[in-house]
């Protein structure tokens, strides 16, 4: 049933710095997904890196991750953004 399971971990954090920023709930995060099965990891500052690093691992295995994960990827290779 699960033989072509994809695993991740996320690790989510808040930055040290201004603990006035931390009160207001304006600190910045940080974060890291590791694809278990590949062991390829990255470090991530935006909730969209996430869902895209899995997208992508989904994509490379075979599966279709979707019609917004497509439009996204047509759309950085038109601007050239990542």
């Amino acid at each position: 049933m699960f033989d072509s399971a994809q695993s991740f971990v996320i690790k989510v954090w808040l930055e040290r710095g201004d603990p006035g920023a931390r009160s207001r709930g304006r600190a910045p995060w940080r974060g890291q997904i590791t694809h278990l099965p590949s062991r390829e990891s990255r470090a991530v500052r935006r909730l969209d890196e996430i869902s895209g690093m899995i997208a992508a691992c989904l994509e490379r295995s075979g599966a279709d991750p979707g019609w917004s994960w497509r439009w996204r990827r047509r759309w950085q290779g038109w601007t050239g953004r990542v």
